[in-house]
């Protein structure tokens, strides 16, 4: 008995559909064929660079879509039949809609019993979800540009780095403070330390904790982006997901969170030298162009007091 022939186009947007990326989705039907797949042969046909395609079978093997294959001499890859990737994809799907309505219920409820809600006159309403990537990164963007006196960011990994032009802008400009609190894994990363280190550089004041739960960024203690799910952090097809809060009430009581954080943290530089790691940091690829000063280059930098 013969298998029955993909609709490739059709299992990709199905794939899609269930939250992978488009990436992840050519690579899985690339793999089809009954027999394990090099990285390189995956590259080549899905017409993606080799370093792109390696990260693209790692998240599929991330995901349990896809496995590794025992006591080859170079690493080879299977991916799981498509009844069996669907499944799993709706079933994480089904899940993270039953803690996103879990979460924004439970919100919701707080919000009920908190003092100072949202500001008089407010058009919008109180808890706003975004559901997709470019919505989240859209109200990052805004929420920097309207900023007057502080954001304050609790940094759980994994989280993907994404340069922020307004944030930039605004560390240029000065006149507002940027101080985030990230877990020590961060050093473990260099693309991760690396972009810590340029925004330390330009003057965001960073500190390290052992461990960090939730993540979250707040602007001039009214309006919070809480991360639901992050990609990589959750099953298959995790995208990013975020809550944006406009309560005074409850950014208090994480602005108080956030403050008993960041008395125990030490300072960026001295976590990366207590890892062993003494630079280089900073060298994120800059959008301006420009170099770090000499001090972030070197893995110092300056700590201003709590900001």
């Amino acid at each position: 008995m013969t298998a029955q022939p993909v609709d490739e186009t059709d299992l990709i947007d199905r794939l899609v559909r269930y939250g992978l990326g488009q990436g992840e989705a050519r690579c899985y039907v690339v793999m089809l064929a009954p027999r394990s797949f090099r990285v390189s042969e995956v590259a080549q046909q899905a017409g993606l660079p080799r370093s792109g395609a390696y990260e693209l079978v790692r998240s599929l093997v991330h995901s349990g879509l896809c496995t590794e294959v025992a006591g080859a001499t170079m690493a080879r890859f299977r991916v799981v039949p498509p009844s069996e990737a669907i499944g799993r994809l709706e079933a994480f799907a089904n899940e993270q809609a039953r803690r996103r309505n879990a979460a924004l219920s439970g919100i919701l409820h707080a919000l009920e019993g908190l003092p100072a809600g949202r500001r008089t006159g407010s058009r919008h309403e109180p808890v706003d979800l975004l559901r997709r990537r470019d919505q989240v990164l859209d109200s990052y963007e805004q929420a920097m540009r309207d900023a007057r006196e502080e954001v304050l960011c609790l940094a759980a990994m994994p989280w993907e780095p994404v340069h922020s032009p307004a944030m930039l802008e605004r560390l240029d400009g000065g006149g507002v403070s940027f101080r985030t609190v990230h877990e020590r894994a961060v050093c473990a990363s260099a693309p991760h330390r690396e972009y810590v280190g340029l925004y330390a550089a330009r003057g965001e004041l960073c500190r390290v904790v052992d461990r960090v739960r939730v993540h979250f960024t707040m602007f001039d203690r009214h309006s919070t982006i809480l991360n639901l799910f992050s990609p990589g952090s959750e099953g298959p097809g995790a995208q990013l997901e975020s809550l944006l809060i406009r309560h005074a009430g409850l950014a208090q009581l994480l602005h108080e969170a956030f403050e008993r954080l960041w008395e125990h943290g030490v300072p960026f530089g001295q976590a990366l030298r207590e890892a062993g790691i003494p630079g280089p940091a900073g060298t994120w690829p800059d959008p301006h162009g420009t170099s770090p000063p000499r001090h972030a280059q070197d893995g110092r930098f300056p700590e201003r007091g709590t900001g």
